[in-house]
């Protein structure tokens, strides 16, 4: 088994610079407490390898606690490299290169471009690629069972493609009609991953507000 998610630190990269989490200790066993504590602060729940659930970009959709939890387990996980060096948006033509043997009953996507390598720099925020807003009914219409895409950057949205990466939220979590919602993990660990995967869970925070949120992600590999 492997984690497909990184460790919450201080030095967690956050989309557009603007956001941090701060641990303090809040007791010592060094310093004489009787034990260790501290508390964690995030300026944002959107950091680090973390859910957007349907209500971060729709008012009505669900929220993260009224997703069934069955809904967290992936046996049908297929995961696709399409390297990338700068800002793009991911779209239909790139993705068709690498679709041919993928079963349509898929149900997560994790997306491998290489972008993890940067996460200590800034461009992994400020030259990210993100995912082009035609790509959800593509998917949508090529894999029916597909509930959650995941990639290795810090967000769908490209911080040089911004008004298409809010439309690209809008496609993929609150579409029309009697679409499906699918959700979306982002800045998670995938240069790991060296054989296919079995089956994956992702460990939501299950939070009353519930746009989204940190998330641990387990992965069975073969």
């Amino acid at each position: 088994m492997i984690r497909l998610s990184h460790i919450i630190s201080q030095n967690t990269p956050a989309y557009g610079n603007r956001d941090k989490i701060t641990i303090n200790a809040n007791s010592s066993i060094i310093k004489g407490d009787t034990a260790n504590t501290s508390s964690w602060i995030f300026s944002n729940n959107h950091i680090g390898t973390h859910i957007d659930s349907a209500f971060h970009f729709c008012q009505n959709g669900r929220k993260t606690f009224e997703i069934p939890v069955e809904e967290f387990y992936y046996r049908n996980v297929i995961l696709v490299d399409i390297p990338c060096t700068e800002a793009k948006l991911i779209n239909v033509s790139d993705f068709d290169t690498v679709s041919e043997n993928i079963d349509p009953g898929l149900e997560l996507l994790l997306i491998r471009t290489g972008y993890e390598n940067y996460r200590a720099i800034d461009k992994y925020w400020d030259d990210n690629p993100g995912l082009a807003p035609e790509l959800a009914n593509y998917f949508r219409a090529h894999f029916p069972k597909l509930r959650c895409v995941g990639f290795d950057f810090i967000s769908l949205t490209s911080w040089k493609f911004r008004p298409e990466g809010r439309e690209s939220h809008r496609q993929f979590l609150c579409p029309p009609g009697n679409n499906s919602c699918i959700l979306v993990i982002e800045d998670m660990a995938l240069k790991n991953v060296d054989s296919d995967i079995d089956w994956v869970i992702v460990a939501p925070l299950f939070v009353e507000d519930g746009n989204g949120g940190a998330v641990t992600v387990f992965a069975k590999i073969v």
